[in-house]
């Protein structure tokens, strides 16, 4: 009976499963998925676009087409979302597509936005008729257009004159969309000048600013440039220039550089340095050794026929005479400011003097006369003797390169405090007996104009000199100190007149110091830095140093 009960059980159960089964098929409904054609979401939406990276990716895409079956596909990319104006970016037969950081910037910038952060950047792919969602990028950007000067025009003219040489000439403006941009970034501005036709192959700069859009010259800045682009002295003439705008990516040390067209101004240019040489000079056992060496120069004044000299003469004797020659040469007359033709020898005690020649009224003055440096930044209030500043017959003013510690200093004459000139307003105009000067530890450009009571204080970091065997046992007594050369204001070049040299080797550097030096390797005038020595024969020579263009410095011996 058990058995037979439970063989029942189990017929019921099977019976109640497999109509239950029949019940569920009949209500299943199976669902297949939508063929979809969907451009997938980037992992990454901001776009940095690096100018130092020209070649890496941009962006790269893809998607998933179940729908068109192409093979072609256009990928799509436009400033606004409903892409009225949308841009083809290119076309592929795969399902991602990339494009290089240059490519994009350049597809971005040709949209004409202004702006160079955050923009934003749709886009879609398109096979044919249909059309994928679309994505968005925010794209920061880097500049591709040059900037544009908005003040200068072809055949702008400029008349320069000595008279405005220190007023404003010219000034240069420019627009540069990305100078007023949120970026974080620093550009630098050059403006650059350089002769006509000659496509800036050795520009003249003229200015650099960073992050402005303006560089002012004066007349003359300006009219330095004209004649360093080989426009001669009162003189019209083109002259080209342009803005280059430089940005520095600081980590991989790229230079992204924009330049502007070329606009051509014409420049009349004019004399930036006096020529008051004469053929008068002094001679004598007190001056050359009675001709020796060249006589001491004199000098042109504002008078015609007046001509003066300041000298330092040694005990003797001496006389005026022209062109170096006896031919013409003046003496003492019949009363004691006379001069005559072939009169006697005037005599003096050594010293520095002013002399004065007066050949309308032939007449002569002597007085003492220097011009120098005092103080606790130079020695120690007159310790020593004031330094002494020379005259300098191209600008009618009185120079010097000067060593100074941190203190104060005054100009006097003479070494003597009954003429003295202070600063009181610190504003470079001097005042008889007023403030002390103050200033810092260097080597300076001293120069004062008398005839208007100003002076400048212009630091420079080398004073060259003449060391070596041939000289001063390399250095066991101060090198021969170089002078600038004032006829060529421009130029940075250095002269040394009249050195004695034994035979022997020598250099040439800065400060009596071996930190700077420089030799001849070639023995063909190029000066190279810690160079080989140079061979001396016995002798007196003079130099010239000329580090106008400071990648090729060179010197020449007379």
């Amino acid at each position: 009976m058990k058995s037979y009960f439970k063989k029942i059980s189990y017929l019921f159960l099977s019976l109640t499963l497999l109509l239950g089964a029949c019940d569920a098929e009949e209500s299943l409904n199976i669902v297949t998925p939508e063929a979809k054609f969907v451009l997938n979401s980037p992992g990454i939406s901001n776009v940095f676009l690096n100018f130092a990276l020209p070649s890496n990716p941009a962006f790269t895409i893809s998607w998933i087409d179940e729908v068109t079956g192409s093979t072609n596909y256009t990928v799509e990319m436009s400033t606004d979302k409903e892409f009225t104006t949308p841009i083809a970016l290119g076309t592929t037969n795969k399902d991602n597509f990339s494009m290089s950081v240059v490519d994009f910037n350049q597809a971005i910038t040709d949209t004409g936005v202004t702006s160079f952060r955050d923009i934003a950047i749709y886009m879609r792919v398109n096979a044919g008729s249909v059309v994928s969602n679309d994505i968005l990028f925010l794209v920061t950007t880097y500049p591709v257009n040059a900037p544009v000067i908005t003040s200068v025009a072809d055949g702008d003219a400029f008349q320069l004159s000595i008279t405005n040489n220190d007023l404003d000439a010219i000034t240069i403006t420019w627009d540069d969309p990305i100078a007023n941009s949120t970026l974080n970034i620093d550009i630098d501005y050059y403006l650059e000048f350089a002769a006509p036709n000659t496509s800036f192959a050795m520009p003249i700069e003229g200015g650099n600013v960073r992050n402005m859009n303006s560089i002012v010259l004066t007349n003359a800045q300006l009219n330095n440039v004209a004649i360093q682009s080989g426009i001669p002295v009162d003189t019209s003439g083109d002259l080209e220039l342009r803005v280059r705008a430089v940005i520095l990516d600081a980590a991989t040390s790229s230079v992204l550089e924009r330049t502007t067209l070329t606009t051509s101004i014409n420049v009349t240019t004019y004399l930036t340095v006096l020529d008051l040489s004469s053929t008068w000079g002094i001679v004598g056992s007190a001056a050359n050794d009675w001709g020796a060496t060249p006589d001491l120069p004199m000098f042109t004044t504002d008078t015609d026929g007046v001509f003066v000299a300041y000298v330092n003469l040694t005990d003797g004797e001496w006389k005026f005479r022209e062109n170096n020659d006896w031919a013409n040469n003046l003496g003492s007359g019949s009363a004691a400011d006379d001069v005559s033709s072939g009169g006697g020898n005037f005599t003096t005690t050594a010293g520095s003097f002013k002399i004065t020649l007066d050949l309308n009224n032939n007449k002569y003055t002597k007085e003492v006369f220097s011009l120098g440096i005092v103080g606790g930044a130079y020695n120690n209030w007159g310790a020593t003797p004031d330094f002494k500043l020379e005259y300098d017959q191209y600008s009618d003013v009185f120079r010097g390169i000067v060593t100074l510690i941190d203190g104060e200093m005054k100009f006097r004459m003479n070494n003597d405090w009954g003429t003295n000139y202070g600063d009181d307003g610190a504003d470079g105009t001097l005042e008889s007996g007023s403030s002390n000067i103050i200033v810092s530890a260097g080597i300076y450009i001293a120069t004062v104009d008398l005839n208007n009571l100003e002076y400048t204080l212009e630091p420079i970091t080398n004073v060259w000199g003449l060391v070596g065997g041939a000289y001063n046992n390399w250095g066991a007594t101060p090198d021969a100190q170089f002078s600038r050369d004032w006829s060529r204001p421009f130029d940075d070049i250095w002269i040394l007149n009249d050195v004695t040299l034994i035979d022997g080797e020598y250099k040439f550097r800065a400060n009596n110091d071996w930190g700077t030096n420089y030799g001849d390797d070639g023995n063909d005038g190029t000066l190279d830095n810690g160079g080989a020595n140079i061979l001396a024969t016995a002798g007196t020579y003079s130099f010239m140093l000329d580090f106008s263009d400071p990648s090729n410095p060179t010197y020449t011996i007379n």
